[in-house]
């Protein structure tokens, strides 16, 4: 049946977002045992957008400074200084000895089954990335992950759903999960941490959260929906005897959220329900982009986004992308984002391919109302140019609606 995960209360705050737009770690000074502290001084974070949180985290006890009074927020933090900082701020034993200075910060970590063998390959002394903070991070505050060796897509797409990471940069796909982390984005992760433990609800980055999934296995159902019984894309399947589609990703996307993901692709766009124009909160946009082959050579073509059509009883309509995003040039190419190629795919030669969009306008209150009836969202689509039977349907989720036995 179909799975799905618990949200996260929505705290919207305009700060957060322009925070993690300049996410930076912090490092610690590893010689020194980090001790809780009054609100510290340090010369170098007056005005800077992690202040309040560096302070934070260094009351805390589970970062410091440096003695020339500087925090040195800009800095990176390396894989062993992030050790430190995770045991610290999960309050794990963490016993004396070893042969370096890291060692019973990392035991401690293996010990909880929040550090696995294999996390940090290479030096431990290198910069740890945003995956290996989200690795850490994620295991540290949801027992369920635990001593689970889960890919790093995943445990990305985990924090970021949470809200413990948001992206880092302006655009909600701008997560960069290999960049390095600094001082600063270490400070904001603790306090966001902290503020976990202490019962509290973290502000979640839907547009990066819709990033990370889609990063991770091409579709944001979890984000939008709480919905996570769907096909493995890439599915391909036969339409006729001549020609298949891929559906290589299926995005949903709210016309209101302008920072969501792929969010600049709908400026402009027009959108209609039910065959009339509709304003753009009524509904989601399900973008479904696809990939077609033909199977035999003939004089046929084929217009890729007309393969099938969602079947949304009668509750749907369409959306017309901006002039820009509609391509007149005669092919069939992959293009970034949202996308509509007006030329149909030559069938001249075997195992030819073309690429298109196929956009829908779902009704928002259509989609409640399945949820509410079948526990989540079927997604029924329906091969065009074939008698609507039972033949004819194909479903991206486990769940059906009621036209599955008919």
């Amino acid at each position: 049946m179909w799975k799905s995960f618990k949200k996260v209360t929505f705290v919207v705050a305009a700060s957060t977002v322009m925070a993690v737009a300049a996410i930076s770690t912090q490092a610690l000074v590893p010689d020194k045992k980090v001790e809780a502290a009054s609100k510290p001084s340090f010369s170098d974070i007056s005005g800077h957008w992690a202040a309040s949180s560096i302070e934070t985290a260094v009351q805390a006890g589970i970062l410091n400074g440096y003695s020339d009074g500087t925090y040195k927020p800009n800095n990176t933090i390396t894989r062993a200084e992030l050790l430190k900082v995770m045991a610290l701020t999960f309050k794990l034993k963490v016993d004396s000895g070893g042969s370096t200075w890291y060692a019973p910060y990392q035991t401690a970590l293996s010990k909880a089954g929040v550090y696995l063998d294999g996390d940090y390959p290479g030096n431990v002394n290198n910069p740890a990335t945003r995956n290996e903070m989200a690795k850490l991070a994620v295991r540290g505050a949801y027992p369920d992950y635990r001593n689970k060796k889960l890919s790093s897509a995943e445990l990305m797409f985990r924090a970021v759903n949470k809200g413990i990471l948001s992206r880092s940069g302006t655009k909600a796909e701008s997560i960069n999960t290999e960049g390095t982390t600094t001082r600063a984005e270490a400070a904001v992760l603790v306090t966001r941490l902290l503020k976990l433990q202490d019962g509290g609800t973290i502000t979640v980055d839907k547009g990066a959260s819709s990033a990370a999934e889609i990063a991770w296995h091409r579709h944001n159902m979890i984000t939008m929906f709480n919905q996570n019984d769907l096909v493995s894309l890439p599915y391909k399947k036969n339409i006729n005897s001549r020609y298949d589609v891929t559906i290589d990703n299926l995005i949903v996307l709210d016309p209101t959220d302008k920072t969501g993901y792929y969010a600049e692709y709908l400026e402009g766009a027009e959108y209609y329900l039910k065959g009339a124009e509709a304003k753009p909160n009524e509904g989601y946009v399900f973008a479904y982009k696809l990939k077609g082959k033909n199977l035999v050579v003939s004089s046929e073509t084929q217009l890729i986004r007309n393969s099938f059509y969602m079947y949304t009883e009668g509750e749907s309509g369409t959306v017309f992308l901006a002039n820009k995003f509609n391509y007149r040039d005669m092919t069939v190419k992959e293009r970034p984002g949202l996308f509509t190629n007006r030329m149909q795919m030559s069938f001249s030669e075997k195992n030819g391919e073309g690429y298109d969009c196929y956009l829908e306008f779902v009704d928002k209150d259509f989609i409640q109302s399945q949820i509410k009836q079948y526990g989540a969202f079927p997604i029924h689509l329906e091969k065009l140019n074939v008698g609507m039977n039972k033949a004819s349907q194909f479903y991206l989720t486990e769940v059906k609606d009621w036209l599955w036995e008919q």
